[in-house]
């Protein structure tokens, strides 16, 4: 066959030698030749061995030459295309990254926005990813801290990650100050923050605040580390407080707190992860919680009790679950309602409680920076009150408009900040002087008439007027009189006319004159006699004054009175019949008698009303 013929062949480039396969070549081969591998079919009249080599017939005319070139083309193509791949692999083994797979920005405390080249990437802790290397400008700012703004490369040595301690503010009345004044300022607010339990909730104005604001003037300072420590220490035990009476919420802010602040913290870590735990665990309470501080809202308990409030209850609700919109809703009213009641107290003036109560809303809402803006500008607006309140020329101002307006209680600090302040005019030192008469306060009043200058000014004549009144008003009538002659011989003054004195100084001399020819009160003791079938008497004095006649005897049967009008006397031996509203007889020596009699007639004669 001609299979059988071509194997048999002589001249060719190889030798077949069987392998014991009918048609299996030892050696590769040749391109003409085929293999296929054909199973063997069940039921076939003809059994085909598992492998047939099926050749091709050779083209005999062929050139030998070409098929080794061939060859040559293939294993040169093959070394060219491996050189290549070497080479990639190389090139891709040794080439420098264009990017950094991730880099993380933290800061202390967290929460700071972060841009690079003006870009913003929200706030920290920031990872990005797949960042080109090169040079950037990073930018950090956090209200109430210093920002910060530097160059950074960006490589693959870059360490990781980028952690940034950041420096707070130092508040505007230190500016002036030098850092050793200003260290122990930072350092008894320090101690007072803590003292109140402003740890560093609310960063600003806590102790942990002043502590770091010591800790940037002198970075070696023991009381600011201390303090820190102190800080940490008090955080982690009202954290554990708050959780054994149950505010998982208040809880939940310290340790987020710690956590920000107290980055390398584990023990707060933990303990906010288990936290997170109970939460989780009370989710089914939220409802609950948010109709008793619906209810709570409604009777008007905003933040009291504390445990029963409608803060309390609708924070504990959003500590489970940051998303419950009516739990959320409640607090804003709260936050609302306590806001309006420190806005009316500012809009009538009182600055101080006013301040007071916003600095208290902060502290239950620390996320609202709008809090932290009106605060600032509350403050802002009493420091400069404040600033007009030392300006003498301005109270002097307000106190005289104050006394013209007849506000002599409102008056009298006014005028008497512009008097110790070299102030004290005369107009000022009489209005301030006639401002505390008018409120009786005498003793002062004299004093500063006193100290008007003596002028031919109308406020120095007026003073020795004003203190003649004031002796008159004491009693001292004397130097009344005296006082008033001598305004009279100065002239008067437009409060004090001439006219007016003079009738002062007659009614006056009047009434001493009258005083002069008044009776004296009598007393004398007598015994009453009770009358009547079992007789009887007691003992008592007897008065007769401006206001009549009284006899105090034994128990309220035996007391008798009646006015100079309807009072009688009658003598018989050594009785003596009075007559109240009944007639009482009374046992006296006549001569005793006698006296009282002529000391009621000469009473009668003074007081009665043709006299007057």
């Amino acid at each position: 066959m001609l299979l059988g013929d071509h194997d048999s062949g002589q001249g060719q480039a190889g030798t077949r030698e069987s392998d014991g396969v009918a048609g299996y070549s030892a050696v590769n081969p040749t391109p003409a030749e085929t293999v296929r591998e054909t199973p063997s079919v069940a039921g076939s009249e003809d059994n085909w061995t598992a492998h047939q080599t099926e050749t091709a017939p050779t083209d005999l005319g062929v050139n030998p030459s070409k098929t080794g070139t061939r060859w040559r083309l293939l294993a040169g193509a093959s070394a060219l295309v491996l050189t290549v791949l070497t080479i990639a692999a190389v090139y891709l083994l040794t080439k420098r990254p264009s990017t950094v797979d991730q880099l993380v920005i933290l800061t202390v405390p967290s929460g700071a926005e972060v841009k690079l080249n003006s870009k913003g990437y929200g706030h920290s802790p920031v990872k990005l990813e797949q960042l080109s290397i090169g040079t950037y400008t990073l930018s950090i700012t956090k209200e109430g801290f210093e920002p910060i703004v530097e160059q950074v490369t960006i490589s693959e040595s870059l360490p990781q990650p980028l952690e940034y301690k950041l420096k707070p503010v130092p508040p505007s009345e230190s500016a002036n100050l030098s850092p050793e004044e200003a260290i122990k300022q930072y350092q008894q607010q320090a101690e007072d923050a803590f003292a109140q339990g402003l740890y560093g909730m609310i960063y600003e104005g806590s102790a942990l605040n002043y502590a770091q604001l010591i800790n940037n003037l002198d970075p070696s300072n023991t009381f600011a580390a201390d303090m820190v420590e102190r800080v940490h220490r008090a955080a982690h035990q009202s954290a554990q407080t708050a959780i054994s009476r149950g505010d998982l919420a208040r809880a939940q802010e310290i340790y987020n707190f710690l956590i920000d602040y107290y980055p390398k913290d584990e023990e707060a870590r933990t303990a906010a992860t288990k936290l997170e735990s109970q939460l989780t665990a009370r989710r089914g309470e939220v409802r609950g919680l948010v109709r008793k501080a619906d209810e709570a809202l409604q009777a008007g308990n905003l933040i009291e009790p504390k445990g029963a409030s409608a803060y309390y209850y609708s924070n504990q609700a959003l500590a489970i679950n940051r998303q419950d919109a009516d739990a959320r809703r409640v607090r804003n009213q709260v936050k609302e309602r306590l806001t309006a009641q420190s806005e009316h107290a500012f809009a009538h003036g009182d600055s101080e409680p006013a301040i007071k109560q916003l600095e208290q809303i902060m502290q239950l809402f620390p996320e609202d920076k709008q809090l932290r803006t009106r605060l600032r500008e509350m403050t802002a607006a009493r420091n400069t009150e404040a600033a007009k309140a030392t300006d003498p020329n301005a109270h002097r101002v307000r106190g005289l408009e104050l006394y013209r307006n007849q506000d002599y209680a409102t008056a009298i600090p006014e005028l008497q900040f512009a008097v110790l302040n070299g102030l004290g005019r005369p107009e000022v030192v009489f209005a301030l002087a006639r401002s505390y008469m008018k409120t009786g306060e005498l003793d002062k009043a004299a004093s500063y008439f006193r100290k008007v200058p003596e002028s031919g000014d109308d406020s120095y004549r007026s003073s020795i007027a004003a203190l003649g009144e004031i002796s008159l008003q004491q009693g001292e009538t004397a130097t009344a009189v005296e006082n008033f002659k001598e305004a009279r011989r100065l002239g008067g003054s437009t409060l004090y006319t001439i006219a007016s004195l003079d009738d002062k100084i007659e009614r006056i001399e009047r009434r001493e004159r009258d005083r002069a020819a008044e009776p004296t009160p009598l007393t004398i003791q007598v015994r009453h006699l009770h009358g009547g079938l079992l007789g009887g008497s007691c003992a008592g004095p007897l008065t007769v004054n401006s206001t009549g006649v009284r006899y105090d005897g034994s128990g309220e049967q035996h007391v008798f009175s009646a006015n100079l009008i309807g009072v009688g006397v009658r003598i018989t031996k050594d009785e003596m019949t009075v007559q109240f509203q009944s007639s009482q007889k009374f046992k006296v020596a006549r001569s005793e008698a006698e006296r009282f009699r002529e000391a009621l007639a000469r009473f009668q004669q003074v007081y009665s009303p043709s006299s007057k």
